[in-house]
């Protein structure tokens, strides 16, 4: 553990890498992950620091600088050292406070070439820490890997211990010795399928999202799901793109659907980023029966899973050897984020239950339409989009049509797609 490693990048680290070319240097923040950890009463800042640290040292992506100067980036894991884990007093006593101040540090870009892809943060109140703030590049983390880290760190503070871990290279060896072969064959036949005018945003209008939370629509969605043995995000999916296909007047819709590739047991523990795009067409006939419309999403998503770890530089290699001159094979417009459990439950009064939260971002690239939900008590559905995509209030609306179209299907009373009402719930205020 002295000495500096390097080695081939991961297939999931290679994409990020790819996507933040596309991003460009005046974007490179977008990549920076919040997260809010809290620390259980009694617990001391330095206990707190140490927990943090441990993990540092255990996972060899929080050590990992990138060469990326060269055709093919490289991973270089440096060795443990101690690094600074900076307190700082909040003004008040609450989880967005603390949530703030990683916000506040995710504006500033991460150097990943020279400096550790993480910055951490102990939050105090009248002396008692409350949270640890960590803000991780993409490359270092996804949402699977982050709720590694959360697990990790609870055990840490309760006086558990680690145990071995799995590290980066050692996929990347595995992914080297394994033949990616049929995955870049799917995506090369399927390519032509791809919309075209959801390939690449290029809209550099300002993105903001529109969120409600909706235990009816999550009733509405597990009941489909029970019904049509399928996954509950599949059905939001599916509705998603009913939703947007009918507001944009279009007759399909494609989606970079996130694949989190945490398949087998060996990986599931690895804290990296896995993520990959695994684009999706969804085609719109308005007299197709809902329920088998919603089946025939399923298997489109389900092929699109089991294909999407790849290798992109293979992918672009592949689609220029077929005729395809693809810039960026990471260039989706519309992307799709099933984020597993809500971060907390909303409260009682909040405006998620019975209206729309908006939330105001300062990002100008990358997706012009962001659909990511997740699943509590109830149903998170989250639409963020460009201005100039959709305007004015229309990321409420359709957020809004997504709850409404989910409940009407299930209900059972519309026997075509064009005769599923999506105009918003009486109790849904937008």
């Amino acid at each position: 553990m002295s000495d500096l490693r390097s080695g081939a990048v991961t297939y999931g680290q290679l994409s990020v890498l790819r996507s933040l070319e596309t991003h460009g240097p005046d974007h490179q923040s977008v990549a920076n992950l919040v997260s809010v950890w809290e620390v259980p009463f009694g617990v001391g800042a330095a206990q707190v620091m140490d927990a943090w640290l441990q993990l540092v040292e255990a996972h060899e992506s929080l050590r990992t600088m990138y060469e990326l100067g060269i055709p093919t980036p490289k991973q270089k894991v440096h060795p443990y050292r101690p690094s600074k884990v900076a307190v700082v007093e909040l003004a008040e006593d609450s989880f967005s406070a603390a949530l703030q101040v990683g916000a506040t540090s995710a504006v500033e870009p991460i150097d990943i070439e020279t400096d550790l892809p993480w910055r951490a943060f102990v939050t105090t109140y009248q002396g008692d820490a409350l949270y640890l703030v960590t803000v991780i590049h993409h490359v270092a983390a996804d949402n699977g890997a982050l709720r590694v880290l959360e697990e990790q760190f609870g055990r840490l503070l309760d006086g558990g211990v680690l145990g071995p871990v799995v590290q980066p290279l050692e996929m990347a060896q595995a992914q080297q010795e394994e033949s990616g072969s049929r995955s870049i064959r799917h995506w090369i036949e399927v390519w032509d399928q791809l919309a075209p005018s959801d390939r690449d945003p290029a809209d550099p209008s300002e993105r903001r999202r529109a969120s409600l939370y909706s235990l009816e629509a999550l009733t509405a969605a597990q009941a489909l799901s029970k019904q049509l043995k399928i996954s509950v995000q599949s059905v939001v999916l599916g509705v998603g793109a009913l939703a947007l296909a009918r507001l944009k007047q279009t007759e399909r819709v494609t989606f970079a659907l996130m694949a989190a590739n945490r398949l087998t047991d060996r990986w599931v523990p690895l804290v990296s980023s896995l993520n990959q795009f695994a684009p999706v067409t969804v085609a719109i006939a308005e007299e197709a029966d809902p329920l088998e419309y919603l089946r025939s999403g399923y298997l489109q998503s389900m092929s699109a899973y089991v294909n999407g770890c790849y290798d992109v530089d293979a992918l672009k290699a592949g689609l220029q050897q077929a005729g395809r001159q693809e810039a960026d094979p990471t260039a989706f417009a519309k992307h799709f984020n099933f984020l597993g459990d809500v971060d907390f439950e909303p409260d009682a009064g909040s405006s998620l239950h019975t209206g729309i939260q908006w939330r105001s971002s300062t990002q100008r690239s990358g997706p012009n339409f962001h659909l990511a939900v997740a699943t509590g008590k109830g149903l998170l559905i989250g639409v963020g989009a460009s201005c100039d995509y959709l305007e004015g209030n229309l990321p409420a609306v359709l957020a809004a049509s997504i709850e409404a179209g989910l409940v009407n299907i299930a209900g059972g009373s519309a026997t075509s797609l064009g005769a599923v009402s999506l105009d918003a719930l009486p109790q849904r205020t937008v």
